[in-house]
């Protein structure tokens, strides 16, 4: 089955525009709740991936895509500035607050090398495979980070919303020419709605957390 260029572009610019939007609403929540609104494994690979293909690996049959990727790379910084204020107050107890910083720098590296040898090595440098993976990975790190908060703490259900829709998009657009790829994207949206369902469906009562209580249904 061959998509035709007019569907490209839109299911290109629904994912563009769905996906800047959960940006923009992670920044959001994240400032105000004074938080991070991504889960950093997943933050790690996001900004890694948008580096590399907004300023490494480039494709002149591709500019609309590269355009949005150079878009969502400032987005990730603002989120990766959150995280660097506010990651602290959630490092485990037990380890020193020194390590933060190191791990954190560990995180990046590693992700930026998985993206690029894997998008390299395995995917003639178009960094499908690498998307659709980290994509999976972070749909359940979604959820995980919703169970561990016990909270909507730089999370909403917009952003679940779009999220859901925003991977949809190239699910469709490249899951047609990869079973592989169809599999991941399939993945991502079973997780998907999960956290979404999740998100909406969760009780209005307190939860007591370190320093001090947060309501469930919190927007």
């Amino acid at each position: 089955m061959e998509i035709g260029p007019t569907l490209n572009t839109a299911l290109t610019l629904t994912s563009g525009i769905c996906w800047t939007v959960v940006y923009i609403l992670i920044i959001i929540r994240s400032f105000k709740d004074k938080t991070y609104g991504m889960p950093f494994w997943a933050l790690a690979f996001n900004i890694s991936w948008e580096a590399i293909f907004s300023l490494v690996l480039l494709f002149p049959t591709m500019l609309l895509q590269t355009l949005i990727n150079r878009l969502w790379l400032l987005f990730d910084v603002a989120i990766v500035i959150a995280y660097c204020l506010y990651g602290q107050k959630e490092w485990p107890a037990q380890i020193s607050k020194k390590w933060f910083y190191p791990y954190s720098l560990l995180v990046l590296i590693t992700a930026y090398l998985f993206v690029y040898l894997i998008s390299v090595q395995l995917d003639q440098s178009r960094g499908t495979y690498a998307a659709f993976i980290q994509n999976l990975m972070m749909s359940w790190l979604f959820i995980l980070l919703l169970i561990k908060r016990q909270s909507r703490e730089g999370q909403s259900v917009w952003i679940a919303l779009f999220k859901m829709i925003g991977t949809l998009a190239p699910t469709i657009l490249y899951g047609v020419k990869s079973p592989f790829v169809l599999f991941l994207g399939s993945s991502c949206f079973v997780a998907d709605m999960i956290y979404f369902i999740m998100v909406l469906t969760m009780y209005k009562k307190p939860v007591v957390q370190a320093d001090k209580k947060a309501m469930l249904w919190q927007e």
